[in-house]
């Protein structure tokens, strides 16, 4: 007796396991890495600690498009960085997401990243047992494709250089991360290339493998600098194309530096598995207080900043002033929370970026014109939107300032841009969280700075809302709805 196997059916039954084989193992990978938790060093929110007022100060970056006199500018961050470097002989820790001039050979930009770098580096030659810190993101050698000029030299003079390992933060584009961590990640990143930079044909080739890292678009988007007299947390990049960019940024004292401290070494410590050698909270200098501080301060990380951007938000009475001062905005959270404030009578107004540059290209407005069109602010009674006048620059800042009325107001601040993919712990981010009395001369100095972009006492800081409202398509309205269902953004 003769037996028969079908075999014409064998590699069609092949090829539904290993079909069958891939779905499960790419679902298992998709659904791992958008709920992992990370590394326990992350997602940090310190206790509160209590500020005097000369402990605390306000700074901004403000780019002014005069018609008749051009861009004037009026920034402060970066000074203020020269002169905390300058006063350091202890430690520097500077974690700064682009330290680079990458992108700039196109356009007559100040050398900010050459400029920070050659303050710390003499620095170095004036105190040669000072312990230099910098930490990073991939981003500023194209992933791998070539050096990092500003960041190298101050290595070789002995600064500790760590570039934030973002393998462990969750995937913001998990359609596509999922296929990367399947079969390309161990090919590794870098190497020559003979792909156009995407910082502009000017800059060095990048190879392929780079790119396929590039677009998992996460990393380390921190912007702080510590030493043991002050720290700086700041929504600007020591990005020279980025020079001309609107920024705030918070400048403290006392012992909220330790908070400060210990947030940066969490991300030594995952990314190294140690924190040999970091500077240690005893190297602080903090003077002795005084009688009572009148101001609060935390410091908060990565998915913690969501909660207290919502707690904030939903915390406003009717009657108070909620201000927003935006780069990107996108979180429909966030977005939901601002028009439950405005329906129960919380004056909401924000002022926005147009999302119509980016260095020397043009963009479409996406998120932040399709997110006007969806809010309609013209139909609700206590929300306003305001657009930030700009050139060829970005209106970059990130703040968030709720004006209490008998009572204390908050302010939050830092790097965090309130998008949906930076609240779901995609990116390494940082704020700090102020309460302080109304009267506080830190509470006055935002409040000022929201009313003069809002009012335009002296030049034409904001437009009016019509100005750039219909200047997005309904396909692009459109388009962006599909892209965040399916989640193909970098916002």
């Amino acid at each position: 007796m003769k037996i028969h196997t079908n075999t014409s059916n064998s590699p069609k039954r092949l090829l539904k396991v290993i079909g069958l084989i891939f779905l499960v193992v790419y679902i298992a990978t998709f659904i791992r890495h958008q709920t992992k938790e990370l590394p326990p060093e992350l997602n940090y929110e310190s206790e509160e600690y209590i500020l005097h007022k000369d402990e605390i100060e306000f700074l901004k970056d403000i780019t002014i498009n005069s018609v008749e006199e051009g861009p004037l500018l009026e920034h402060e961050i970066f000074q203020a960085f020269h002169h905390a470097i300058q006063d350091a002989e202890e430690f520097i820790v500077l974690d700064m997401f682009m330290f680079t001039d990458l992108g700039a050979a196109e356009g007559d930009y100040p050398s900010i990243s050459r400029d920070l770098s050659l303050v710390i580096l003499n620095q170095m030659k004036r105190h040669p047992d000072l312990n230099v810190w910098i930490i990073t993101d991939l981003v500023n050698t194209t992933y791998g494709a070539h050096r990092a000029s500003r960041i190298d030299v101050l290595e070789e003079q002995g600064a500790e250089v760590v570039y934030a390992d973002s393998e462990p933060l969750r995937d913001p584009v998990p359609l596509y991360s999922s296929l990367y961590r399947m079969f390309f990640q161990w090919f590794g990143y870098g190497g020559n290339g003979w792909i156009e930079n995407h910082f502009g044909p000017e800059e060095p080739k990048v190879s392929l493998r780079s790119y396929m890292k590039l677009l998992n678009t996460k990393g380390n988007h921190r912007k702080a600098l510590i030493t043991e007299n002050e720290g700086i947390y700041t929504s600007a990049n020591a990005h020279d194309a980025s020079a001309f960019h609107s920024n705030v940024a918070v400048r403290v004292r006392g012992p909220i530096l330790e908070a400060m401290l210990e947030a940066e070494r969490g991300v030594v410590s995952y990314t190294r598995g140690n924190d040999e050698h970091f500077p240690t909270p005893d190297q602080l200098v903090i003077e002795e207080q005084k009688g009572d501080g009148e101001l609060t301060a935390k410091v908060i990380t990565e998915g913690k900043i969501f909660t207290e951007v919502i707690r904030i938000i939903n915390e406003a009475e009717a009657g108070e002033d909620l201000w927003l001062g935006m780069y990107l905005l996108s979180d429909p959270d966030t977005i939901a929370a601002l028009e439950d404030a405005a329906e129960r009578g919380v004056n909401v107004r924000m002022i926005l970026d147009p999302n119509r540059k980016s260095f020397n290209s043009e963009k479409p407005g996406i998120p932040n014109l399709a997110v006007s069109h969806r809010m309609d602010p013209d139909s609700q009674e206590n929300m306003e939107i305001r657009w930030y006048n700009i050139g060829q620059e970005q209106y970059h800042s990130k703040i968030l300032f709720l004006d209490g009325k008998g009572r204390d107001s908050i302010v939050l601040m830092g790097a965090m841009n309130y998008t949906k993919r930076s609240f779901e712990k995609n990116n390494l981010e940082n704020n700090l969280s102020i309460q302080a009395p109304g009267n506080a001369v830190f509470i006055e100095d935002i409040r000022n700075y929201f009313n003069r972009l809002w009012n335009n006492p002296d030049h034409q800081y904001t437009l009016d809302l019509e100005e750039y409202q219909g200047k997005l398509s309904w396909f692009r309205r459109a388009l962006y709805r599909v892209q965040k269902m399916v989640r193909l953004t970098s916002f």
